[in-house]
C-alpha cells in the first residue's frame, strides 16, 4: 500500500511539473513562433512580388488579419495537444517504473526542463 501511495504521489508531481513547465514555456514559445511576424513577412513579400496597388493592400488587410487569427488558433491547439501527449506518456510510463526508476525519471524530467529553458532563452 505504501508503494502505491508513493507512486501516486510521484505521478501527481509529474503532472504538476509538466503543467508548470508548459506554463513557463508558453511565453517563450510565443516569442519564438510569432504568427504576427509570419503574416507581416508574407504580406510584405506578396505586396512586392504581386505589385499590389495601395487599394489592393488596403482591401487585403482583413484577409491577413484572418490568417493571423487562424494561425494563432492552430498554434494554441498544437501546443495544448503536445502538452497533453507528454503528460499522458509520463503518467503511463511512471506507472511501470520501480521507485528507483521513478526517482531517475524525475531527475530526467528536471534535466529536460533545464535544457528546454536554456533553448528558449532569447
Amino acid at each position: 500500500m505504501k508503494k502505491f501511495y508513493i507512486i501516486c504521489s510521484l505521478i501527481g508531481l509529474f503532472i504538476l511539473g509538466a503543467l508548470f513547465g508548459i506554463g513557463l514555456a508558453l511565453p517563450f514559445a510565443k516569442k519564438l513562433i510569432s504568427e504576427d511576424h509570419f503574416v507581416r513577412q508574407r504580406m510584405a513579400e506578396e505586396v512586392k512580388r504581386l505589385k499590389l496597388t495601395p487599394e489592393q493592400v488596403e482591401k487585403s488587410k482583413p484577409i491577413y488579419d484572418q490568417l493571423r487569427q487562424d494561425l494563432g488558433k492552430i498554434k494554441a491547439d498544437t501546443l495544448t495537444a503536445i502538452a497533453q501527449a507528454s503528460i499522458r506518456q509520463s503518467t503511463e510510463l511512471a506507472g511501470l517504473l520501480t521507485p528507483d526508476q521513478i526517482e531517475e525519471f524525475k531527475k530526467l524530467g528536471d534535466e529536460r526542463q533545464i535544457k528546454f529553458e536554456k533553448f528558449m532563452k532569447p
